[in-house]
């Protein structure tokens, strides 16, 4: 299984942008990620990438030993970038951005990541939400921030409906709350499977167009059940 190493001297330079409360370039940060791929990722069904770039673009949660979900996100980024063209940020993700709580003897201490991760976030232009039922509060306030400023944004918002439960090699159940805001957003959604051969795969499915979203019993479920349909052609 190919490894790849996580870019850590990208990753710390994110600190200036978090101190100063900045914006990093997405753009620019997410092609040097996918720069340093080896072999690099290839890219199926890149025509099926609506041009004006209001949609929801949702791939499966691929991560594994080796392969941080930062590869594939970057990955699925650079694609939606060289397909509606130059843009900051390419894709508007929503993330996670927090961490377990540690266990000290008989104590639970929050996470600094709790802290440390929403600036991150800020600093690349991502929407955080927290772990399901650890923090409602924080992930309310993000996603009304998100709904507010959706209408406006001229860049595709990018969702793993898996959340981190998903993960290399399999697809798992969408998140409690994923199909409520798909339903919100009303905007299509471009599935996207990743997969792996002897290289990282990142394919493109026909887009499902808000009416047929709108029908589903569970949008959140359609989409989970198209990107299977992509792996089922390769199966």
């Amino acid at each position: 299984m190919i490894r790849y190493p996580v870019p850590w001297d990208l990753v710390f330079g994110l600190t200036p942008y978090i101190a100063r409360g900045e914006r990093r370039d997405v753009d620019e940060f997410s092609a040097s990620v996918v720069a340093r791929m080896r072999p690099a990722p290839e890219y199926r069904g890149v025509r099926n990438i609506p041009s004006d770039g209001r949609f929801i673009v949702a791939p499966n949660h691929y991560q594994r030993e080796g392969l941080w979900i930062l590869h594939s996100a970057s990955a699925v980024t650079q694609a939606v970038r060289r397909a509606i063209g130059p843009g900051n940020p390419p894709v508007h993700w929503i993330v996670t951005a927090n961490w377990p709580p540690w266990k000290i003897g008989p104590w639970t201490v929050p996470s600094p990541g709790d802290l440390l991760l929403p600036k991150v976030a800020h600093a690349l232009h991502c929407f955080p939400v927290s772990f399901v039922k650890t923090n409602p509060a924080f992930t309310a306030t993000s996603i009304r921030r998100l709904l507010k400023a959706a209408p406006a944004l001229a860049r595709p918002i990018g969702i793993f409906p898996e959340g981190v439960a998903g993960e290399a090699g399999r697809l798992t159940d969408p998140l409690p709350g994923v199909a409520r805001l798909i339903a919100k957003l009303a905007l299509p959604v471009v599935p996207v499977l990743i997969r792996e051969t002897d290289r990282l795969i990142v394919e493109f499915g026909e887009t499902i167009p808000v009416p047929e979203l709108a029908a589903a019993p569970d949008s959140a479920r359609l989409v989970m059940a198209r990107i299977a349909v992509i792996g089922d052609r390769h199966s």
